[in-house]
């Protein structure tokens, strides 16, 4: 059981206080431009971390996608499309909530990931820091955890736990190609090119449909593995496509009624997750050169029904090479004023990326 002390209930209180004063005080400056921070986030932590957490889960990492009103400095996130990797959450998934969290004129940023627990008291990770745009976009500072209980934090007192970086990506929306590889156990098709369209919806799930080119996904009898294409569909048992920080997962059937799942996360060339906190700098551009784009995906795939249930492979990086435009209304990303996991290799397709 986590049981907050009198200093942290103390500084959640002076949180939301604070969050209320900055609305009023934005609300009575009308030369107040509060930048534009919706969207995929990952929050990465840099430094503090413990050994339990560094040995069973490694660094402490916040996938989200922030949502705010045009114009307002408060933050919410969608709580469906969060996850995390922190030793304490024992769900992970689903029970992740921005909550007291805002973005001032100045580029001043608060945002306390607040984690509930079936039958237990939740916990907080509350990152503060100072936007700085890119490329990449990204917010640099410090968190503090939760004190007492599983986090044994420093909430409520003026030591921060440790250093964080947090960068932005833009929605997903465009085409690109790959290929799927076998299975890391057994056997299975590889090198079999592939390729998926996106288009982010109102809600920030996503449409679009997975292709896979040629017949290079068929069963050990010589039978196509799917009917082209395999379209997205809403409301599927196994999940909801998404985006979610660094990362995306998609669901969908095709036309004979079998269902594929693809999950994938943004890399760089060397393979590491293009993400400022879990790049690899020493590995020069190649570490670094896809920091907060949609250019590279790694890809896993599975599938199930029809005659090759229960096939699965990937890890084959996927390009983009064609970026859907769509008209400007307003802000597009996180770019002030103007609007504006584990390395893996495998196959690297020959087409170039467009992402700006």
């Amino acid at each position: 059981m986590i049981k907050f002390n009198g200093l942290a209930k103390f500084s959640s209180i002076f949180r939301q206080a604070g969050l209320a004063l900055a609305c009023l005080a934005y609300a009575g400056t009308a030369s107040a431009v509060v930048p534009v921070v919706q969207g995929r986030w990952e929050f990465v932590v840099t430094s503090g971390d413990n050994s339990t957490q560094l040995s069973t889960m490694g660094q402490s990492i916040f996938s989200t996608y922030l949502l705010q009103t045009p114009g307002s400095p408060v933050l919410t996130n969608i709580s469906a499309f969060s996850y995390d990797t922190v030793a304490c959450d024992t769900e992970s998934s689903n029970n992740i909530t921005v909550a007291n969290s805002s973005v001032d004129p100045l580029g001043n940023v608060v945002v306390d990931f607040t984690v509930t627990l079936s039958g237990q008291t939740p916990f907080h990770y509350v990152f503060t820091g100072l936007l700085t745009q890119g490329p990449p976009t990204v917010i640099t500072g410090t968190y503090q955890r939760s004190a007492g209980g599983c986090t044994q934090g420093s909430l409520g007192t003026l030591t921060p736990d440790g250093t964080f970086t947090a960068t932005w990506f833009p929605d997903l929306s465009g085409t690109w190609m790959g290929a799927f590889d076998a299975p890391d156990m057994g056997t299975g098709p590889t090198a079999v090119s592939a390729s998926f369209t996106l288009t982010p919806n109102s809600d920030q799930t996503l449409s679009g449909t997975i292709s896979i080119l040629g017949s290079g996904l068929i069963n050990s009898s010589g039978a196509a593995c799917i009917a082209n294409p395999v379209t997205l569909q809403p409301n599927m048992a196994e999940g909801v496509s998404q985006p979610a920080g660094a990362g995306f997962e998609l669901f969908g059937i095709d036309a004979n009624g079998t269902h594929v799942w693809v999950n994938a996360y943004a890399t760089n060339p060397d393979g590491s997750v293009a993400a400022v906190g879990e790049d690899n700098p020493a590995d020069g551009t190649a570490g670094v050169a896809n920091d907060g784009t949609n250019n590279a995906y790694t890809a896993f795939y599975g599938i199930t029904g029809g005659p090759c249930d229960g096939l699965g492979g990937g890890d084959a990086p996927f390009l983009l090479v064609t970026k859907i435009k769509k008209p400007k209304k307003g802000h597009d990303g996180p770019h002030g004023r103007d609007g504006q996991r584990g390395s893996r290799g495998g196959h690297t397709p020959s087409v170039r990326s467009t992402e700006d």
